[in-house]
Parts: C-alpha cells; sequence; structure tokens
C-alpha cells in the first residue's frame, strides 16, 4: 500500500505540475542505511510531497497527533507510514519510535521546526530534531522546499500550479561535543540543521536564519561531514 501510494503522489504531483516541478540533489541521498530527514515546512502539501519523491522505499514520517483522532485520516496516515507526534512536548512514544526506526536502519522524516511556518520563511527550530540526530548519530540529510507554501497554502482546498521545487542537500553528522571537547546542546544541533536547509534556500526564504556568516561562525564544530 506504501509504494502504491507514494506511486500515485508523484504522479498527481508530476501530471497536475508537469513543466514546474523540479527535483535537485538526488544523488546527495544515501540509498540505505539510518537517515534523518529534515526539511523546511510551509506547505500542506509537504508531507505528503516529501516521502513520495525520497529515493527510499523505507521512510516514515512524523505527524501531528491531532490527525489520528479521525479514523479515516489515521488510516491513511498509518498506510502512508506516519505515526503520531505531539508537538511541543518530549513525546516519549514518538521518540522511541524514531529511535526504533533509525536503529534499524530506515530513514525518518521530521521537520525541525515542529509545524507548518505560514510565514512561508524558516523559523526558529525546537531542539527535538538536533536531539535525535545527537543521540542516534545517524546522517542528516537537509531538504530545501520552495513553493509549496504557494501551491497549497492553509484553507486552500485545490493546488495552484505554481513552480515547486524540492532540494537536496549533502548529509552530514552532527557531534555531541566540537573538537574542544565543548558541549553541544540541542538547540545548537536543530539551528545547525537549519542552517544547512537555509543554504539551499533563495535568501528572500531564509528568515530567522538569513545571516548566514554569522550563523556559521556560531555553529562552527557542531557537524562533521560523512565519510567517504
Amino acid at each position: 500500500m506504501y509504494a502504491l501510494m507514494r506511486a500515485l503522489v508523484r504522479f498527481i504531483a508530476n501530471t497536475y505540475l508537469v513543466g514546474l516541478l523540479r527535483v535537485e540533489g538526488i544523488e546527495n541521498v544515501p540509498r540505505e542505511g539510518p537517515l534523518l530527514v529534515c526539511p523546511n515546512h510551509t506547505g500542506t502539501i509537504d508531507p505528503p510531497l516529501v516521502p513520495a519523491f525520497l529515493p527510499r522505499s523505507d521512510t516514515w514520517n512524523m505527524a501531528k497527533s491531532e490527525y489520528f483522532r479521525n479514523p479515516v485520516i489515521r488510516w491513511l496516515f498509518v498506510q502512508y507510514h506516519a505515526f503520531p507526534v505531539v508537538r511541543h512536548t518530549a513525546d516519549r512514544a514518538a521518540l522511541r519510535r524514531s529511535f526504533d526506526l533509525l536503529k534499524g536502519g530506515h530513514a525518518l522524516v521530521i521537520y525541525p521546526e515542529g509545524t507548518r511556518v505560514e510565514s512561508g520563511v524558516l523559523a526558529t527550530p525546537e531542539p527535538g530534531a538536533g536531539f535525535i540526530a545527537q543521540l542516534c548519530g545517524c546522517p542528516v540529510l537537509p531538504v530545501a522546499l520552495i513553493g509549496t507554501a504557494e501551491c497549497l497554502p492553509k484553507g486552500a482546498w485545490w493546488p495552484r500550479r505554481v513552480p515547486v521545487e524540492i532540494r537536496y542537500g549533502k548529509p552530514f553528522l552532527v557531534l555531541q561535543k566540537r573538537s574542544d571537547g565543548e558541549r553541544v546542546s540541542h538547540q545548537e544541533a536543530s539551528d545547525r540543521i537549519m542552517l544547512a536547509i537555509a543554504e539551499l534556500l533563495p535568501p528572500e526564504k531564509r528568515g530567522a536564519f538569513s545571516d548566514l556568516e554569522s550563523l556559521r561562525e556560531r555553529l562552527d564544530g557542531v557537524t562533521a561531514p560523512l565519510s567517504p
């Protein structure tokens, strides 16, 4: 069912957005092993779109617990490899599920900002993504979604035909300590993930992460490249 649903989302997106949908950096996506996939989140179509175009069939997704109250919607979400998380809390059940999936070698999609950002630009992330990345020690894949807020904004019942881009950055590791032994906080880890997303976005979409040079200086030593 999951493979069928992914194929259906790809077909609909490619058909409706023919000539307008671009996917870049697909070569950066590790095809196997644990992977924390971290996109920005501005449009309603982000959660179905990201897994559909990720070149992996073992992708799972965190989704806000409110979606799972309706039995029909819950069934659809479960079939699309989604599991609930109580937003803005340390949801132990969701964290346990996340760790189990990553330890099992799967890919997990988590939105560092914790919610859809209606302004369409980056917001300060919650520490959860950084916490998971540090504890699991798995590669993090930054993903920039461009145009999804304009394609299907909040309250819209039908998507608009506008340019949409999915950009995959280079994966990296988030460290628990800098080279000098200084501890990296979970918030710093999340901020560094967001900085990697910001570097993939056009300047007008970077929001709270617009000052790239200052952020690079502050977050120096928080990440390490993957070994070849």
